[in-house]
């Protein structure tokens, strides 16, 4: 089965697609029905594990965007206060390194950009 993608598995039963898990008591590889109670082993053949791990140099760590004040799916708070402008809305993200975690803010006002380290 070589340079053939993933395969698709259905119960025989109900048709649905069966997902694979671990039987932790066999240490195994199956897959199994989310509808009903049918399971069947996975082909040791056709297994399958990647792992893909990214390294970042600190520089890449440190990159923050541009204009995250913009950005519609990063929080807001209004309990904080701009040390440029004194507003008090800014947005807000974190970022954990092995030291700790680090708050990071961007004033909606004039753009000012802080941390705090939690």
């Amino acid at each position: 089965m070589t340079g053939v993608g993933p395969v698709l598995r259905f119960c025989p039963e109900s048709n649905d697609l069966l997902y694979p898990r671990e039987d932790k008591e066999r240490k195994k590889l199956v897959y199994f029905c989310r509808s009903c109670q049918y399971q069947e082993d996975a082909d040791p053949k056709e297994w399958c594990v990647y792992r893909n791990e990214v390294q970042h140099t600190s520089r890449e760590k440190s990159v923050v965007l541009q204009d995250v004040r913009s950005d519609p799916t990063l929080p807001r708070t209004r309990d904080v206060r701009c040390p440029e402008c004194a507003n008090n809305e800014a947005v807000f993200f974190t970022s954990s390194t092995e030291e700790g975690m680090t708050l990071y803010f961007s004033c909606c006002s004039c753009g000012h950009r802080w941390r705090d380290y939690v």
